[in-house]
């Protein structure tokens, strides 16, 4: 079972189980439509719903006031542009929110801002150092992780 894992903040990333994981930064939806349907490609006449499924971080209803607008924007276009491409090339979808794929992850629920990012990434190091995490595809990782340990994916 190959699991494309999708952190869809402006700033976040994608992680990819299949044969080996890999991660990489959102780049826009064109990159991702062609990650996407290589990723799909590589199955030749094999792939269906049950050789490969997505997870996506869910997308909060309500962020506070410290998150500006511009940034909600843009993160509630790309949730939906991803859900939208993932429905249209028919692979199954599952959406987990980030208190969920962050529950057990040790000084997280402590930090705020940068220093929560960089706790991220150190976890994400930990469990991936020969991907060497970004801040871009450190929350991508872990939701990869978080899926193969706790999501039934058949």
């Amino acid at each position: 079972m190959s699991i494309i894992a999708i952190d869809p903040g402006a700033s976040g990333g994608y992680a990819i189980s299949n044969n080996g994981i890999s991660a990489a930064k959102w780049t826009g939806e064109s990159d991702f439509a062609e990650m996407i349907e290589n990723w799909i490609g590589s199955y030749e006449t094999t792939f269906n719903e049950f050789t490969c499924t997505a997870v996506v971080e869910e997308v909060p209803k309500f962020v506070g006031k410290a998150v500006p607008s511009s940034s909600i924007f843009t993160l509630a276009k790309n949730y939906g542009w991803i859900l939208g491409f993932l429905h249209a090339t028919s692979i199954p979808t599952h959406l987990v929110r980030p208190q969920v794929w962050q529950k057990g992850l040790a000084g997280v629920r402590a930090a705020k801002g940068a220093a929560k990012k960089r706790v991220l990434k150190d976890h994400a190091a930990r469990l991936f150092p020969e991907l060497r995490p970004t801040l871009a595809t450190a929350d991508a990782l872990l939701i990869l992780h978080y899926a193969k340990h706790n999501i039934t994916l058949e």
